[in-house]
């Protein structure tokens, strides 16, 4: 009987044990399943990656000229800073840096780093990279990052100074240059010798496994540092194209899972089936800036009374079309410290009160006062086809309102020379938005409103010198505020980039102007 009763709870026990088992390996397995898509089944994921590349120049990101190296790279090669999908700062391959001085920075390197060859990664690959960058026999897309860099002070492997020549505000931006391995190279010759860079090694989560004249093999590094991200797909295939025309026809096809677009009319490459499409603001900024001590523009009620005639949307569809949008600041291509909708919705009913508060009367199609009739000149690049169109749709929207006004086309030599004296009432123009927050350059010392805010200009002294992100985005929305009710600019519109992909990648596409790949490590195809 005694045997009898152990052995039946001996059968007991094997039996939950086993259920638990069985139970917390499903629950494991559905997590898995969980962490890359709650729709699939692991069952049906393939774990290799298809992506292009048209007209490769060389992947070496230093030295490409290609769009497409530079946005696949940043997944082979890391950076010292990188940014994440708002255009915030993290570190990479730094730990730490402290800004000592107004002109001096100590960077902390990430230690336990390797090469994707094994070897360490140590301060002698960054300070060979930013010598090649700054070489004068080296044309880079970084060398901007570094103009202000006097001196390279390495303290010990994984620590150095870098010296300014003069305060660059949120210079950490400017690290965001992918790090390449000095062991790899040599001199500056070495360095841009092709035979070196048909498979340059990287710090990232993909490495290059082979490379020919039709593809790029890249597979999972399986050294990679940061633990937190271990890609899905084991196999990413680059092919290489002659053209663009190429890569479209292999993505209509299904030869591929990703690419980016520039074109405003890629329906008609690839039609308008079988795809997903995500439209992102460009870094292509442009804007009016007002010369506030020109006489026509120099009264506030004025600049807020145009700011509220102004439908950007309707200006953008009657003069631009697909591949713009309308834009309100540097900052609203989705900056984590655009802390504030600068929208300013159109009403001629608001801009009417606000000129009649000012005392402006409004007589025979025209608004006076005192003998003064409001009578603006905007000035255009007349090479620019697009910011003329713009223009003229401006004033015909404020001479319906009875704001009289002038477009005034310049030579590019003149209209360069116009910018840089600040000869102007108003004037169309733009920018490449920096990934910087700084804002310098609308609101700083020379900006071409010729602004000045005291409070505005003391937050921009303020900002720069802190990284508390409390006191941030505080600082930047009183920025905002100040900039609403001024008004020395009118924000009109961006460019928009476009990232198609196969109905069959899954995971989460988030694009943005500084890195197409974010979340990669949760990418396959299904």
């Amino acid at each position: 009987m005694g045997r009898s009763f152990f052995k039946y709870i001996f059968v007991i026990v094997v039996v939950v044990l086993v259920a638990y088992t069985g139970i917390k390996m499903l629950k494991d397995d559905s997590k898995e399943e969980e962490q890359l898509d709650q729709t699939s089944k692991v069952s049906t994921i393939q774990k290799d990656l298809r992506f292009a590349i048209a007209e490769l120049d060389t992947i070496n990101p230093i030295l490409s000229t290609n769009r497409n190296v530079h946005e696949l790279t940043k997944i082979i090669f890391e950076p010292l800073v990188t940014l994440n999908e708002d255009y915030k700062a993290e570190y990479a391959l730094a730990q730490e840096i402290v800004k000592e001085n107004d002109t001096t920075y100590l960077v902390k390197l990430r230690q336990g780093v390797l090469w994707q060859d094994g070897s360490n990664f140590t301060q002698t690959d960054v300070h060979y990279t930013i010598d090649r960058i700054k070489s004068e026999g080296i044309n880079t897309i970084y060398k901007d990052n570094l103009r202000y860099l006097a001196e390279y002070k390495e303290i010990d492997d994984y620590t150095f100074e870098l010296v300014l020549s003069q305060p660059v505000p949120f210079f950490e931006y400017n690290l965001t240059f992918p790090i390449m391995c000095a062991n790899q190279y040599g001199n500056e010759e070495e360095f841009t010798n092709p035979d070196r860079n048909i498979a340059p090694v990287g710090t990232g989560m993909f490495k290059i496994e082979f490379a020919d004249s039709g593809s790029i093999k890249l597979v999972k590094n399986n050294i990679y540092w940061d633990n937190n991200k271990k890609p899905a797909a084991e196999e990413i295939v680059i092919k290489l194209y002659s053209s663009i025309g190429e890569v479209y026809n292999a993505f209509k096809s299904g030869e591929l899972d990703i690419m980016t677009v520039t074109a405003n009319n890629v329906e008609e490459y690839i039609g308008t089936l079988g795809y997903n499409k995500i439209e992102y603001k460009s870094r292509d900024y442009d804007f009016m800036a007002f010369n506030i001590e020109a006489d026509s523009v120099s009264d506030i009620s004025v600049r807020r009374a145009i700011s509220k005639i102004i439908d950007k949307n309707a200006m953008v569809a009657n003069c631009l079309g697909s591949g713009y949008i309308s834009s309100n600041f540097s900052l609203d291509m989705g900056n984590w410290l655009y802390t504030r909708d600068l929208t300013v919705d159109a009403s001629t009913e608001d801009a009417r009160n606000i000129l009649e508060e000012a005392g402006w009367t409004y007589r025979n199609n025209s608004w006076i006062r005192d003998g003064r009739r409001i009578d603006i000149n905007i000035a255009v690049n007349a090479n620019n086809e697009a910011r003329i169109r713009v223009a003229e749709n401006i004033a015909n929207q404020l001479e319906n309102f009875g704001i009289r006004v002038s477009v005034l086309q310049f030579s590019p030599e003149r209209y360069a020379d116009m910018l840089n004296n600040r000869e102007y009432e108003c004037i169309i123009t733009g920018i490449e938005c920096s990934f910087s927050p700084s804002l310098r350059t609308f609101f700083g010392e020379g900006n071409l409103a010729n602004y000045y805010n005291e409070e505005v200009f003391d937050l921009i002294n303020k900002v720069e010198n802190t990284t508390d992100e409390g006191e941030l985005y505080d600082s930047y929305r009183t920025i905002f505020d100040r900039y609403l009710d001024d008004v020395p600019y009118i924000g009109l519109y961006r460019n928009t980039d476009i990232v198609v992909y196969n109905q069959g990648l899954v995971g989460s596409i988030s694009p943005n102007a500084f890195n197409l790949y974010h979340n990669i490590d949760k990418w396959y195809r299904q």
